[in-house]
């Protein structure tokens, strides 16, 4: 994983960043990807978990594993974003409401 530098601004166009909601695992990008935060929302009076990783699939480099409080949401920016060279998966762990993904994909 590296972090997203001034210095790979040619790599990826800030001009489209995208939400995606998402309650499943799921691969959100299978390129060049900046990740600028995730919201998590847990059910009723449960903690909710997710691990973010940096390719197709739960066999790649585990980025990130966010949990909230119970009952309370979470909210994490990333400023500046991560850089992903392989991609986004988003993999959902237990008692998850809802979760929204901020991230930008680059040029293939």
């Amino acid at each position: 994983m590296q972090v997203y530098s001034s210095s790979r601004s040619d790599l990826i166009d800030m001009s489209n960043p995208m939400w995606v909601r998402t309650t499943v695992d799921r691969c959100l990008s299978k390129t060049q990807t900046l990740l600028h935060g995730v919201i998590i929302t847990p059910h009723k009076t449960k903690c909710a978990d997710i691990t973010i990783y940096n390719g197709e699939s739960t066999t790649d480099e585990q980025v990130i594993y966010l949990c909230t409080g119970d009952t309370a949401s979470k909210v994490v920016n990333f400023d500046p974003p991560l850089y992903l060279d392989r991609g986004l998966y988003v993999d959902i762990g237990g008692d998850v409401d809802d979760c929204l993904i901020h991230f930008t994909v680059g040029n293939p």
